[in-house]
């Protein structure tokens, strides 16, 4: 019995994610991205900072020496330390750089729906963006 409920838990979970609209919001330290709250009940919403991966060059380079040959030792034992954990840091900071070039965005903010479907460029309000895909504003 416990399995059946499990199954049928898991089916109805499958199918509301797959009726959900996927958002996805790009930003950058220049631009702020409003009402994400209101986006995240009608939407799947991923935001993406394209600032990161500066502040994860910034803070791992951060004390590294003036000598390069002197930076590129402390830096590798820093990465070495750190271990794993640098890797997710790294993979996290650069996910929305590739999310951008796989789907060209040119211009920010962007919000981009269903994996590419339809793009959004220079509306902050991820709420409204979703109204505009909808076709909703205005009416």
């Amino acid at each position: 019995m416990h399995k059946l409920t499990f199954i049928l838990l898991l089916l109805s979970s499958n199918f509301t994610y797959a009726n959900q609209l996927i958002v996805e919001a790009f930003y950058d330290k220049n631009t702020r991205l409003i009402n994400i709250h209101l986006a995240e009940r009608v939407s799947l919403l991923t935001t993406y900072d394209l600032s990161a991966p500066d502040r994860f060059n910034e803070k791992l380079s951060k004390g590294l020496s003036s000598d390069p040959l002197i930076a590129q030792k402390q830096a590798k034992e820093r990465i070495l330390a750190q271990g794993s954990e640098i890797q997710s840091q790294l993979i996290s900071a650069y996910e929305g750089s590739l999310k951008a070039m796989q789907y060209e965005i040119t211009k920010l903010p962007a919000v981009v729906f269903n994996n590419g479907q339809q793009v959004i460029y220079g509306e902050s309000d991820v709420n409204k963006a979703i109204k505009i895909y909808y076709g909703k504003v205005g009416k």
